[in-house]
């Protein structure tokens, strides 16, 4: 995509000063929260909330309620916190929202557009109001159309688009300006499949042009196909972050073991593997099949040798690789790998 704010330099340190009337810069950190406490009378929505958000596309996870869009409003100066602050691009929000306001984009999880505009309206729209020429927005409006799939449908009135449409407009009017750093807050909601994917893989171009786009999802399987980066929050604190590959990588010297057989075969299979290695987990599937998690077995011969023994079929045997479902649901059980 084209650059449609020329002042925006992405290469510029966190905690180095913009010029007081511009836009944020974006750093190795483009977004830090440090204590951040936020309450909706007697609920506390974020609590002592602390996290670096890196460069990339970011994962936001939790349950409904854990703080998500909370922690987004107040990178955005939406919302004043009793206690602690976030920096966006080394700006504060505390202070200098409106200059962050002017140089990130927010795709909202509601209906943020007005239905008797056509999409070419509200998006030149959306680009003036961040401090473009009427001119330069309006061009720049049809590029981001274009490139979100947004054709001669733009002359219509938005009363009249699919939901998928409305999403396309909302991802537009978020980048119409060009920002270094991108709040997509349920980007794929209402979507169909093919929709979904088609928005994913924007999402995926955008965040491979030296972008940082921070995603707020509970489909877990669309945050694992796009995100480099995860951070899962509950009752307002963080409780897992780290890369994605390293998250789903499983923990190391553990093995992932599938057996198939009779009830008594199974029984004396694991009694002796366990008298030789280290069962971390063992499931029972359907009866006829077991999976186990491992320790300690060395390079594997032993295990063929008791199974065979044993009457039993190995039918799976490699290292544990986890999916980012299995991730989320550690992190609230307490198995995280940092223990948290």
């Amino acid at each position: 995509m084209t650059s449609a704010v020329d002042d925006v330099d992405p290469r510029m340190p966190v905690g180095e000063s913009a010029p007081e009337d511009g836009p944020p810069r974006v750093g190795s950190c483009p977004l830090s929260a440090r204590d951040l406490t936020v309450s909706f009378g007697p609920v506390i929505a974020l609590d002592g909330f602390s996290v670096d958000i890196p460069r990339g596309i970011v994962g936001l996870l939790g349950p409904n309620g854990a703080g998500k869009s909370t922690f987004i409003k107040a990178s955005l100066g939406l919302l004043t916190p009793e206690n602690g602050a976030v920096f966006v691009g080394g700006l504060d929000t505390r202070t200098q929202s409106l200059q962050i306001r002017d140089g990130v984009g927010y795709m909202p999880e509601h209906d943020c557009l007005v239905a008797s505009m056509n999409a070419v309206e509200l998006v030149s729209y959306f680009g003036m109001i961040s401090g473009m020429l009427a001119r330069d927005s309006i061009q720049r409006g049809h590029e981001v159309l274009d490139f979100v799939g947004i054709g001669e449908e733009r002359y219509r009135q938005i009363r009249s688009y699919s939901t998928g449409m409305k999403q396309k407009v909302k991802l537009a009017q978020a980048i119409v300006h060009d920002p270094p750093l991108l709040f997509l807050d349920e980007p794929t909601s209402g979507m169909d499949p093919k929709g979904r994917e088609e928005m994913l893989e924007l999402v995926r171009m955008i965040g491979s042009s030296d972008k940082t786009v921070l995603l707020s999802s509970h489909i877990l399987q669309e945050v694992e196909s796009v995100c480099d980066h995860v951070v899962i929050i509950s009752d307002g604190k963080l409780v897992q972050e780290g890369e994605t590959k390293a998250l789903i990588a499983g923990e190391e010297g553990v093995q992932s073991l599938t057996i198939r057989g009779d009830e008594g075969g199974m029984t004396r299979f694991v009694r002796i593997l366990g008298e030789a290695c280290e069962i971390v987990e063992a499931k029972e599937e359907g009866g006829k099949q077991m999976s186990l998690l491992i320790r300690g077995c060395g390079d594997g011969s032993q295990i063929f040798g008791l199974a065979r023994d044993s009457g039993v079929q190995i039918r799976r045997y490699h290292p544990e690789r986890l999916d980012l479902e299995e991730v989320y649901l550690r992190s609230f059980r307490g198995g995280g790998k940092d223990g948290s």
